[in-house]
């Protein structure tokens, strides 16, 4: 009896690995993000600000090819895709209204704060639009 107890089921450990996987993805991206963002509105260097930019692209990119079959098959990782997804439309609106904003006045730190909050309400408001349609839950196929 003792030993069925300690026993712990396979499908407890894939869903430990997913949760896992899915908070690596989304912590790692949305640092990046907001490090490009802070990068571009703090003006340190327009490098810094390009390097960021090409580490977070590249790194979305080797992301999807590594776990493409978690994204499309595990309900985690269609929900990783989707904010993922949400985080690249909001930053591009964000600095969309950021570039409108500053053709009439100067980007200070208050407005610069206010852009990175309405980035992350953007975010919010993107993924519950987007996640109705894009999340539809477990496929029948183990990840291999």
């Amino acid at each position: 009896m003792a030993r069925n107890r300690n026993r712990i089921s396979p499908e407890a450990t894939e869903a430990k690995e997913d949760l896992r996987r899915q908070e690596y993805i989304f912590l790692w991206t949305f640092t990046l993000m907001i490090a490009f963002l802070v990068s571009l509105y703090v003006q340190i260097s327009m490098t810094l600000s390009v390097v960021i930019a090409a580490v977070l692209i590249i790194s979305t990119v080797a992301l999807y090819i590594k776990y493409r079959h978690f994204y499309k098959l595990r309900d985690r990782g269609q929900r990783t895709w989707c904010v993922t997804i949400s985080m690249y439309s909001s930053l591009i609106l964000t600095l969309g209204c950021a570039c409108y904003f500053t053709l009439d006045a100067p980007l200070t730190e208050e407005y610069a704060l206010v852009f990175l909050f309405g980035y992350m309400f953007f975010v919010y408001m993107v993924y519950r639009t987007l996640s109705p349609s894009m999340v539809t839950g477990n496929k029948r196929q183990r990840i291999k």
